[in-house]
């Protein structure tokens, strides 16, 4: 009897551990991106790209790759215009893009590993497509909406026609599979808004200190070479925005351009930090987690981590 319950509890913990089945992996959108992309040769006019990539890749699109569409407001028009200003790019990512759908076991391991992690772990379904080069991941629900033309970029893609901020940002996000990780955290955020400077970034930390921590994946590790060197420094500016305009993102988070010589996106390292800290002070580990994901807390979260003390005592 003893030995019938060890298996039964073994098998549960076994479930437990592994993503719900099944799930779908949607790469289908990228063939028709690549196929439509072919066909541009054959035009004679730049109305004639429009429209094959309306024809032949927009208005084929995959059910999930539907939604992308409706969430980034993606238009062949736009598609025209950054396939015409980087063509040497596009030739070097095509090969990394295609290889995706070959890559299903390592995202299964990333959902696995997280499925140990995160209570009550709900599977998403994954929509790879190719976008404008201007979203590497976002989501939609319990769906990973992954921009294929950044996330798989690596150091071997042709960087030189790109403008500053995409150099910053192509090849440097940690492959498709840190994309999919990050993501994935963000689908089981609860209460999942942006309201203010301090939990946006704390929204977004949470998610690279998770994958980091239990994963070794980081979407935004270039940031912490630049962030450690300047923690102090760069938490006093954060705790003046934070106070003098709450609501304004643009120096830290999605702002792309408008960071200036620094790299973009800091608040995402400031979050980190904060979701470190307090994860560290915390006794219940398993309790810590739940409360990251619960972006209700995060001004509680931000008080007791204790980091606004300890950023410029190191």
């Amino acid at each position: 009897m003893m030995r019938c319950w060890f298996f039964i509890l073994l098998l549960s913990l076994c479930l437990q551990a592994r993503p719900q089945e099944p799930y779908v992996i949607e790469t289908s959108d990228i063939t028709r991106f690549w196929q439509a992309f072919d066909q541009l040769a054959n035009a004679g006019s730049k109305e004639d790209s429009i429209q094959i990539i309306r024809d032949h890749y927009i208005n084929q699109a995959s059910k999930h790759f539907r939604e992308f569409l409706k969430v980034r407001k993606f238009t062949a028009e736009e598609y025209v215009k950054k396939i015409g200003l980087y063509p040497l790019f596009w030739k070097s990512v095509r090969p990394l893009t295609e290889g995706i759908d070959k890559r299903k076991g390592e995202i299964d391991k990333v959902f696995q590993q997280l499925a140990a992690v995160i209570p009550n772990f709900r599977q998403p379904d994954v929509c790879f497509a190719i976008g404008t080069l201007r979203t590497g991941g976002t989501t939609s629900k319990n769906l990973l909406l992954i921009g294929a033309d950044i996330a798989a970029s690596d150091s071997t893609v042709e960087k030189s026609e790109l403008s500053p901020w995409l150099k910053s940002v192509i090849g440097n996000t940690g492959d498709i599979v840190a994309m999919v990780a990050h993501e994935t955290i963000h689908t089981h955020q609860i209460n999942y808004r942006k309201t203010t400077l301090l939990t946006g970034s704390i929204k977004e930390g949470v998610a690279d200190f998770i994958t980091d921590r239990f994963l070794g994946l980081n979407i935004n590790r270039p940031l912490h070479d630049y962030g450690n060197a300047r923690e102090c420094e760069l938490w006093t500016e954060f705790e003046t925005s934070m106070k003098t305009a709450p609501g304004d993102y643009s120096l830290w988070l999605y702002g792309g351009k408008s960071s200036g010589a620094r790299p973009a996106d800091l608040g995402y390292y400031i979050g980190y930090k904060i979701a470190e800290a307090y994860y560290d002070q915390a006794t219940n580990k398993e309790a810590a987690i739940k409360t990251l994901l619960n972006q209700k807390k995060y001004p509680e979260i931000f008080r007791r981590s204790g980091y606004s003390q300890k950023a410029c005592s190191r």
